[in-house]
């Protein structure tokens, strides 16, 4: 018999559980996600989906094919607020890479840094505020008086606090989105100026 060379992490049984009560060790988020923490662009997602045999099944195979891109491909300009004594001493980046979208929407933390800003134009640019428990708020425009917002539709309408920009607002629970959306939206915002067809907007 032959091995496979890539170990995997074994799923205990609930017999496995330790008698003094301790539980097992679970597969973190990373290790779950087919064990990487790359966030695949817009077409590249596409091209999984289409080769996938999940994807065939569902009918991923007929789309037409989309360049691939890596970098950043339009001129934006990322804005990271960080306030300190109630004064935003936040930075401006132009021409940034994925690199440094991906580190300024992770340090996000519903406090000292709430909103990050990828500005293409004065009508053109999407904000991602939040970062408290891992939620965030989505949006973007391309006017400047029509938004769109992201959503997760397994989530209600509930009502959930988010400091977003240094002001604590009232949000939809739907509207709290995980980090993960955030990065998709993002990638895809910043590679094309369009939003993810492939997430949930309103």
């Amino acid at each position: 018999m032959c091995s496979n060379s890539q170990e995997t992490t074994p799923q205990p049984s609930p017999e496995d559980t330790k008698a003094n009560g301790e539980s097992p060790r679970l597969l973190t988020p990373e290790q779950v996600r087919a064990g990487t923490n790359v966030i695949m662009s817009y077409a590249e997602r596409q091209a999984f989906l289409k080769n996938s045999e999940i994807g065939k099944l569902l009918g991923f195979d007929r789309w037409p094919d989309l360049p691939q891109k890596s970098e950043t491909s339009l001129v934006f300009k990322l804005s990271a607020e960080k306030w300190v004594s109630n004064s935003n001493q936040g930075e401006l980046i132009k021409d940034q890479n994925w690199i440094q979208i991906e580190a300024a929407i992770r340090e996000l933390d519903g406090k000292s840094k709430s909103l990050v800003t990828f500005k293409y134009d004065d009508e053109t640019y999407m904000n991602i505020g939040g970062g408290k428990s891992a939620k965030y708020v989505v949006t973007a425009t391309f006017n400047n008086k029509n938004f769109d917002v992201l959503v997760d539709l397994s989530k209600s309408d509930e009502i959930e606090k988010l400091v977003v920009g240094g002001q604590e607002e009232n949000y939809p629970a739907k509207m709290c989105v995980d980090l993960l959306h955030c990065l998709l939206a993002a990638r895809t915002f910043t590679e094309s100026g369009k939003l993810d067809a492939l997430l949930y907007w309103e």
